[in-house]
């Protein structure tokens, strides 16, 4: 242990102003002491008796970090006064001109909150854009791992460096390191199967409740024991039972009988001596429910346990952690063990692998927040000035930086409106992973709802009413948010990341309530495939609203009730619902056939018109017949279709939309807001991901389910959808994400909105000239959004782009001066969007540029004639033209109009070559061969060997490549 690690040990043991200056000294060259009272600057009625400035860190660039100690005069604990800390921190941070300020809040035990606040100005006065705060709670009972390891190793040369120390991708990579071999050890040691799939299942599952435990014991509900599982653990080692029984005799009772039951009741499962105090911790055990602590079918009743070894390192490893119940917010960041970091973590060890990647908080905010304020101005007659005011922050001013923010300026008329549209809105993610954006339209509709139910002008009956934060998230997750994911663990994730965040806010008297505290999520996320539903060779299309019997109505009805009651406890067999489901689905069926045949029993029974005699009576009559019979072929066709799909449903069947969410479809015609971020998977990667279909099969089937779902747009006719039209078939070379786009555009009813990030390929490729034409004629896009300061992706190869457009048109095309705006930022989005910035980007009727962004505003009907050969669309480079070239490009369009031509014009211009395999085809040269004319090369696979010279030809990889507009083969 070096001097730093034991002067750091001494800051955690026993902290002290005097202590940090101490350890500054040594992890900060340029660290100066500075003694100056802060007490002025604490109100009455915070809870702090003394604040000071104990020294400033100096940084290249004249740049300074300030270092304070606050002195909290109660009980400091990992939740207590944080908002009012915050407050503090910055309105010391307002006074001078310090790029950032590193507070440590602590109290006479030791404990403290060690947090950085960085600043952003705006503009050349002291114009306060945002305030960004991480923290760690350091207490010295407990392990800190994670701040040990970050300070213990922080590099205070720069404020880039500082700030990778209280990085929360920095922790989450540190933690993986280590997780990810215990996740893994504890998955290959399952005991009762040879089955992976299910082993990793199993495994997954354990970690899972073992962390939520760690969540409910670290808020005290475990028999107020902080350290309950570790002294639950290592009781069963004192009491010397048989080896390896930890997991079926102590855990088991503890998952599926005490968390799974009423307090008072005492544990009867299995054989475990518990202590006289366990065995009470146990009994008074919170009632979480929720599926989380049932038995899972098909995995928790096979028998299986893991060695007492394994669960015994996993323990040691993950309560060397620090927990804390508290969620990261867009502005304010908990660098220890938070729902947040888990979901990250998660992710990265089952998604991987599937092109799927945790969406970053800050896009996910943003996300949501635009398909909100689209969605509202789409389906109210409300001002989107007041709109973007209310869900985007502006720029603050000096001490008016919270207190004069613009919140809208709504009647109570429109306050209730918004209160009405709010607490009704239905949003799906198709692509749902961990809950990345369950997660986060939960948090900001909870935000928008707080502040419109708290308003002065709010009507007294909906003040009256007013639901405490827990009672809406609660009702939030009821009534608004969906998902999808292909894979069950990644939806076992994604519920544990809504009932952690739940979990967050539970009043701490719940603890003993004789009702199950957690909902049932089992039909609010999924398990599915979103784009390919098909049952015995049969796909079944997205049924939208239809005009339906009242019986059925009725069904409905009934069904969502059901639904509601599942989720709140009320009723218990979720197969029982799923029957209904099916149900409803076959009633909706055979009315749409009867529908049918009632149409063509009318168009047979109808008497021939009378007309006058001659030639042209006789053509007229010819043709109403030739009409009359081909509506009957077609009515006849799709009566067969839907036998067809009826004959097909079984009970045990895949996922399929219409059945899956039938309040949805046919109540609603669709949902509201579509949002996500869709698996990066490459058109040669593309397979079916429940294994059922052979890849080239499960491409037909995505093909098919475009002709299906817009069949006016793609198929030959509605007829004929086993068939593309000439002009509208898509690329094979389409990667995976181009058919979510699709699909999602489905899943909306007329009104919705639909918001993706993904990747930006099909701006500028070939095969994305036929997702650019379907937006243009058919989803108008409303922003295309790039960043140019901070990808949003770093750790996966791929560059994106925000899309935000309306629900398809149902009739008809796309209006040719709708206006798509294409958005460069050029600072990173949580400096950038601003209510002010967006405001301009949605006004902005030609270029507009600023520091913070460039808008380039185009119509439908330009971008088609720009995006057109001979009449038909060949696709454009939109990335490059209007989103990545710089500015300078546009003044020499400007400039140069009527003497530019297009390279095709005088060259040329065709498509490289695909290899399908880059790390076999393209070779390194490494020397001479074994004899004259060979060449010793290797490939990215690995492989060395020998070629032909005169067959390794330079290649352009990427145009990137080129520095010049010279190509020259010894450059490649």
């Amino acid at each position: 242990m070096d001097h730093r690690d034991i002067v750091l040990t001494q800051v955690i043991k026993q902290f002290s102003p005097e202590g940090l200056v101490n350890l500054l000294r040594r992890i900060a060259p340029t660290f100066r002491p500075q003694s100056e009272s802060f007490d002025h600057f604490i109100k009455e009625d915070w809870p702090f008796d003394r604040a000071e400035q104990i020294g400033v860190i100096e940084l290249p660039e004249a740049q300074t970090v300030l270092v304070g100690t606050v002195h909290v005069d109660r009980e400091l604990t990992s939740r207590s006064s944080r908002k009012i800390q915050y407050e503090l921190g910055k309105r010391i941070l307002k006074v001078d001109n310090h790029s950032a300020g590193i507070f440590a809040f602590y109290d006479d035990t030791g404990r403290f909150r060690f947090s950085l606040i960085t600043v952003t100005y705006h503009g050349t006065r002291r114009q306060f854009s945002s305030f960004r705060r991480y923290t760690f709670f350091v207490d010295p009972a407990l392990p800190n791992k994670t701040f040990v390891n970050q300070i213990g190793r922080a590099d205070f040369s720069s404020l880039e460096k500082i700030l990778e120390a209280f990085s929360l991708a920095a922790v989450s990579d540190e933690f993986f390191k280590e997780f990810k071999p215990q996740y893994d050890a504890i998955s290959q040691a399952v005991v009762g199967t040879s089955d992976e799939a299910l082993k990793q299942d199993f495994a997954l599952l354990f970690a899972i409740r073992v962390i939520f435990l760690g969540f409910v014991q670290k808020k005290g509900w475990l028999g107020g024991n902080l350290r309950f599982l570790q002294d639950f653990w290592q009781e069963y080692q004192n009491s010397h039972q048989p080896e390896n029984t930890f997991y079926r005799e102590w855990l088991e009772p503890l998952f599926f009988e005490a968390l799974s039951s009423p307090p008072g009741q005492k544990v009867a499962y299995g054989s475990a001596p518990f202590s006289e105090q366990t065995q009470q911790t146990l009994q008074m055990a919170p009632y979480l429910n929720g599926e989380l602590f049932k038995r899972k079918r098909d995995v928790d009743d096979q028998d299986l346990w893991i060695p007492d070894a394994l669960i015994g390192d996993f323990f040691d490893f993950l309560f060397q952690y620090n927990f804390t119940v508290e969620e990261n917010e867009l502005y304010d960041e908990e660098l220890e063990l938070n729902p947040e970091f888990l979901g990250i973590i998660f992710e990265r060890i089952t998604n991987m692998d599937q092109g799927s990647v945790y969406t970053p908080r800050v896009e996910v905010d943003l996300m949501c927040r635009l398909g909100l304020v689209k969605w509202l101005e789409q389906t109210t007659d409300i001002d989107k000035r007041d709109l973007y005011h209310l869900f985007f922050r502006e720029a603050g001013t000096g001490e008016a930086y919270d207190e004069y923010q613009k919140q809208g300026d709504f009647s109570p008329a429109e306050i209730r409106t918004l209160i009405e549209k709010l607490e009704n809105v239905t949003v799906c993610d198709p692509a749902a992973g961990s809950g990345a954006f369950e997660v986060g339209m939960l948090q900001v509709l909870e935000q928008i709802l707080e502040n419109l139910y708290g308003r002065n002008n709010t009507p007294a009956d909906l003040k009256a009413k007013a639901p405490t934060p827990f009672e809406r998230k609660k009702a939030i997750i009821a009534r608004s948010l969906y998902g999808v994911d292909v894979k069950r663990w990644a939806v076992w994730i994604n519920h544990l990341r809504l009932w952690l965040t739940l979990f967050v806010d539970m009043p701490d008297d719940f603890k003993t309530s004789f009702t199950p505290l957690l909902p049932n999520l089992t039909f609010k996320v999924r398990v599915g495939d979103s784009l390919v539903q098909r049952i015995g060779g049969k796909t079944f299309p997205v049924h939208g609203h239809a005009d339906l019997p009242p019986a059925i109505k009725r069904q409905i009805t009934e069904l969502k009730k059901k639904k509601r009651d599942f989720f709140y406890n009320q009723k218990h067999d979720a197969r029982l619902i799923e029957q209904d489901e099916l149900n409803v689905f076959r009633a909706i069926l055979d009315a749409e056939i009867e529908a049918r045949r009632e149409e063509i029993r009318h168009l047979r029974s109808m008497p021939k018109q009378d007309a006058l005699p001659g030639l042209a009576s006789a053509m007229q009559e010819k043709k109403q017949e030739k009409a009359s019979q081909e509506r009957i072929a077609l009515l006849q066709a799709e009566i067969d279709e839907l036998q067809a799909q009826k004959r097909n449903l079984k009970d045990d069947r895949p996922f399929i939309w219409s059945i899956e969410f039938a309040e949805i479809f046919f109540d609603r015609g669709g949902f509201d807001i579509i949002i996500g971020n869709p698996p990066y998977v490459r058109q040669e990667n593309i397979t079916d991901p429940n294994g059922r279909l052979a890849s080239r099969d499960y491409k037909e089937a995505l093909l098919e389910m475009l002709r299906i779902d817009f069949p006016n747009y793609f198929a030959k006719s509605r007829a004929h959808t086993d068939q593309f039209r000439k002009d509208r078939k898509p690329s094979r070379r389409s990667d995976l994400y181009t058919y979510f786009y699709i699909r999602s555009l489905r899943l909306l009813n007329p009104q919705g909105m639909h918001v993706f990030i993904c990747s930006n390929a099909w701006l500028d490729v070939g095969y994305g000239a036929w997702l650019q034409e379907f937006f243009l004629r058919k989803a108008p896009l409303h922003f295309v959004i790039d960043n140019h300061a901070k990808r949003s992706f770093a750790r996966a190869d791929i560059n994106t782009v925000i899309t935000v457009a309306s629900a398809p048109v149902e009739r008809g095309e796309a209006p040719d001066d709708h206006v798509v705006r294409f958005v460069a930022f050029k600072q990173p989005f949580e400096d950038a969007v601003l209510s002010e910035n967006l405001l301009a980007i949605e006004n902005a009727t030609a270029i507009l540029k600023t520091d913070a962004f460039r808008v380039f505003p185009i119509t439908v009907a330009k971008l088609l004639a720009e995006g057109s050969d001979d009449g038909k669309y060949v696709g454009d480079k939109w990335g490059g033209k209007y989103l990545r070239a710089p500015d300078i490009f546009f003044t020499i369009l400007e400039k140069g109009k009527g003497k530019l031509v297009k390279l095709g014009e005088i060259a040329e211009v065709r498509r490289g070559f695909t290899t399908g395999a880059n790390d076999f085809f393209y070779l390194e040269p490494l020397g001479p061969g074994s004899r004259p004319g060979l060449l010793r090369v290797r490939n990215g696979a690995g492989w060395e060997g020998e070629i032909e010279e005169e067959f390794l030809k330079p290649v352009v990889k990427s145009p990137r490549e080129c520095r010049t507009i010279i190509i020259r083969p010894e450059d490649l």
